[in-house]
């Protein structure tokens, strides 16, 4: 069994992937645009090779590198680690030369468009933000959601590879950031900040239904507001949730995975807020408590009934770096208390990217890090500037 995973080079999801495929059997390679030695995946034990890829634009370049990587590495299955990677690989998905794992590329682009989405969501049953008309925004205090219809639209050229979802405070803020957007060639959605806890329900759909399911709670968030999980656990499946998360991906001809992302209002109201049909952040933390949806996925692209698994519970997660910038800025408790609780959430846990066994992509990290800050330390003074060549 091998696999290509194709990234931009930084996914967690695409490490979390490439280490949960590798321990499962699969042999492993890794495409992105930059070198082996720029990125997370490609510097983990994991992976067993690595192949360079054309920028997404034009599509013609990006996917013949694609189809020579994957003659070069001979794998079966092809995975897209972003929204931008897998738009474009399902829509080239017969000229690529392995499986393209998802079900049909019209319904994959109305489950990954927020309009399409709740508009589904709400015909079986669930709760979905509301959704305010740009204008309609009372005043300049007013938090709100601004979104792209779709993280990334790879059709268009000069798009980037992902349009990230803000938390935007006041009317004009919000025009000036659906501008932004609009600028980009996507269409925006601008919805009510609804308070409450980040909740995700992550499955795997074959064609005979669920093989795979893992459900989670956010305990920390970055950035704060409308995040990622910096702090996570495993909790039990919540049948009613579950039940009409499955209706929806039938209803879209879903295959593969996905990741649904809920807010729970304090009244135990779940609005969908968003659908994953990518390899996501905290996707160890599935790996870890039992649900290796990665294999699972590979299992189901290659005309294979793998043996249902359901994630434990009280299995812990966290995304160090993300909660040490969340404790700097919301300093719960104080900064120095919200600190120390960052710290001793860290042993126990899945991360994301550390891992004892698999160092390279953590010292990956740090090593950019470090040169982004020397590229933005300042010029020394008093030191005179070399002489023009002539």
């Amino acid at each position: 069994m091998r696999a290509l995973i194709v990234e931009q080079g930084w996914s967690r999801g695409a490490l979390a992937a490439a280490r949960a495929l590798h321990d499962a059997g699969w042999t492993v390679g890794v495409a992105t645009p930059t070198g082996p030695r720029d990125g997370l995946a490609v510097r983990s034990r994991a992976r067993s090779a690595h192949h360079r890829t054309e920028p997404l634009h034009p599509a013609d370049g990006f996917t013949g590198s694609v189809a020579r990587a994957v003659r070069e590495g001979g794998y079966d299955v092809v995975f897209g680690a972003g929204e931008a990677e897998v738009t474009a690989l399902s829509a080239a998905r017969d000229a690529v030369g392995a499986v393209v794992p998802h079900g049909p590329h019209d319904q994959l682009l109305r489950a990954m468009d927020k309009s399409e989405l709740a508009r589904a969501a709400s015909a079986v049953g669930i709760a979905v933000p509301d959704v305010l008309d740009p204008a309609d925004v009372p005043d300049e205090r007013t938090a709100c959601i601004v979104k792209a219809d779709r993280h990334a639209r790879p059709d268009l050229p000069g798009s980037p590879p992902r349009i990230d979802t803000t938390v935007v405070t006041g009317r004009t803020a919000v025009a000036r950031r659906v501008a932004q957007v609009r600028a980009l060639g996507a269409d925006v959605e601008v919805q009510v900040l609804h308070p409450g806890t980040l909740v995700a329900y992550a499955v795997v759909r074959g064609p005979g239904g669920v093989v795979a399911e893992s459900q989670q709670r956010a305990e920390r968030i970055w950035p704060p507001g409308a995040g990622a999980s910096a702090r996570a656990v495993t909790v039990d499946v919540d049948e009613e949730l579950a039940a009409r998360a499955q209706a929806l991906l039938e209803s879209l001809e879903f295959l593969g995975l996905a990741e649904l992302q809920y807010v729970q209002a304090p009244d135990g109201t779940a609005r969908l807020i968003d659908l994953n049909a990518r390899f996501y952040g905290s996707l160890s933390l599935a790996v870890a408590a039992g649900a290796n949806l990665p294999a699972a996925w590979g299992q189901i692209a290659l005309g294979r009934a793998p043996r249902p698994v359901r994630a434990r519970p009280g299995v812990r997660y966290q995304w160090g770096s993300a909660d040490v910038r969340r404790a700097l800025t919301e300093r719960r408790g104080g900064l120095v208390r919200d600190l120390a609780a960052t710290v001793g959430a860290a042993p126990g846990a899945r991360h994301s990217v550390a891992s004892l066994r698999d160092p390279g992509p953590a010292l990956a990290r740090l090593r950019s890090g470090l040169a982004r800050r020397e590229r933005r330390r300042p010029a020394p003074t008093g030191v005179p500037a070399p002489a023009s060549a002539t």
